[in-house]
This record gives structure tokens, sequence and C-alpha cells, in this order.
């Protein structure tokens, strides 16, 4: 079965309450531009919210854009307050950096919130990783949507995740994270999309953890889903075979929230996907999404998967 996923991420959704304090945390803190702004159209507002409003994409001159998208609910909080980082659900962007460290202390003098300073680790597996060494460091936007700023020190083969731009500080986001206790919300991915792990790491590095916010002897299973060939974009951790003395919360996506809300894949081939999510036991949500670039309403396939994950395919 060919797989419905390219692997290419184009946008993540991020709704806000605190517009102006948002966009400088993209624009100031990240160093993202905006790339188009209006207000959500009728349709839109009936699948993801009536409570939404305005919204800008923000990004590079190319590549994905977060969509910081206005709720006029005053009273929203973020969705994973709380949440431990195995706790389920979509839970965090990855963004590349070619000078982790330039980046760091420029949050830090923007006041933005760090979770820890850079910290080193490896990883290791078949090609088309090889032997990489990260460094990287977690932080907070405004509206408790959780990132990692990632730098490739040392690489021994493999393909790079990122293009090495230097002409930017922060890359644009090429990687959502989505943490889950078993490996049910895997075999959906296997049977709905044909995308499986590519390459799967045991991850039990203090250093790491410390990045993730978690206890020192927190690991789990470092999944990197493919279809036959790597291709960055979705990582899913899974931590019950590590921890089974650990209690899982569920934390689904949830527009009425702020935070972290949806991820947009391009998708291929969308023909018949609507029976197959479903019948795998997924639900589908509609078919249009929200803006990406030089499209306002483009049309796709919108679904929640088994760990509460809201995903858009876009044609």
């Amino acid at each position: 079965m060919e797989s419905n996923f390219t692997g290419i991420l184009k946008a993540a959704s991020v709704v806000t309450n605190s517009w102006k304090e948002s966009l400088r945390f993209y624009q100031q803190g990240l160093g993202y531009q905006i790339v188009d702004k209006g207000v959500l159209s009728e349709q839109q507002k009936v699948i993801f919210g009536e409570q939404l409003n305005r919204y800008v994409l923000l990004g590079h001159d190319r590549a994905s854009v977060v969509r910081l998208i206005e709720t006029m609910d005053e009273k929203a909080q973020p969705n994973r307050i709380g949440a431990r980082p195995w706790d389920i659900g979509l839970c965090v962007l990855e963004a590349g950096s070619a000078d982790v460290d330039f980046a760091y202390e420029h949050m830090i003098r923007h006041r933005f919130g760090v979770i820890s300073p850079p910290k080193e680790f490896s990883v290791e597996g078949p090609e088309p990783l090889g032997r990489v060494v990260m460094k990287a460091f977690g932080l907070y936007g405004v509206n408790g949507e959780q990132f990692f700023i990632t730098q490739i020190t040392e690489r021994e083969g493999g393909t790079p995740l990122w293009e090495q731009r230097k002409d930017i500080n922060i890359f644009p986001v090429g990687n959502a994270v989505i943490s889950m206790k078993d490996r049910v919300p895997q075999q959906f991915y296997e049977q709905t999309f044909a995308l499986y792990p590519s390459i799967e790491l045991p991850l039990a590095q203090a250093l790491a953890a410390q990045i993730m916010g978690g206890p020192s002897d927190m690991s789990f299973d470092m999944c990197l889903m493919g279809n036959g060939q790597y291709k960055s974009g979705m990582e899913q951790h899974v931590y019950g075979a590590r921890h089974p003395d650990y209690d899982f919360k569920i934390y689904p996506c949830d527009f009425s929230k702020t935070g972290l809300a949806s991820v947009c894949w391009k998708g291929q081939n969308l023909e018949g996907i609507a029976g197959r999510i479903e019948k795998n036991g997924g639900k589908v949500l509609g078919t249009t999404l929200l803006p990406l670039r030089n499209q306002d309403e483009p049309n796709g396939i919108i679904y929640q998967g088994l760990a509460g994950e809201i995903v858009e395919l876009a044609n």
C-alpha cells in the first residue's frame, strides 16, 4: 500500500488569546516573518470552532509555517497544562538551528520560557540516519506550546534532517512529536497510511530527558516515521514498555484551548482515505483545511487519530 504521507510538514496550528505577546514570541524570539494573514472563513469556523477569528502564517521565504490563530475566548487555558513528556497526545514541535547556543542566548535575552540550557547527546541508527550528535534545548511559547530547537553538531553518514541555512537563526518547523503509551496508535498509522518506524531507537540519556523537562531516568522508544525511506516530519515516542509504573493521561488536540492544536502534512492520493481512517479507529473531521501558503481555504482531509492528535492532509 502506498503511503498517503509525503513526510513534508506544511504547517502547525497554535491557538492564542495573547495575540501581541504571541507575535513577539514568533517574530522576535524565533525570528519568523509574517507570510500571510487574514480571518478564518465561516466553513473553517464550523469545523474548528466559532470562537476562532484572525490568523497569521509565520515562517520564512519557503517551507513550513506556524499558523497563529486567535481565539476570542479570553479565559481559554493551555491544552497541556500539567502534562508530563509521556502524557499521550501531540506534544512538541521541533525546528533546527545553525547555532543553537546563539538561539538559546537570544531567547534568554528576550525573556522567553526556556526549559533548560542546550544539552548534547547522540543517537546512532542504520542509514539514512547514521550517527548523529545533537545539541538541543526546549522552550515554551506564550500559549503553552512546546518546542525543541536542535543543531546537528556531528554526523557520520546519514541524510540531513534540515537544510542548513546560514541566513536565518531558527529554521522552519520540520518535525512534530506524538507521545503514546503503547503501539496501538502506531498500528493505526501503519494500517491506514503505510507509515511505520523507518528508524527506531531506544533513548535513555539523562541529558535528553532534561531537554524534555522529564526525570533523569525517563526513557522511551524514539520512532522516526516513514515508508521505506526516512522522512522527517512525524516522530513518535513510546513510553509504556519502559515505564510500566507510569500513569498516562491523554491530552487530545483541542481548538477550544490554547497551544498546539493541529499539524498539517502534504498528502497524496487521498481518494478513499476517509474510509480507511474510520475503519482503523480514527475520526474524520472535515475536508476544508486551515489556511496554508497561497491557499485561504485548502482542501484535503482532517482527522483525529488514536492519540488524540488532529492532523490535516493537504492535497
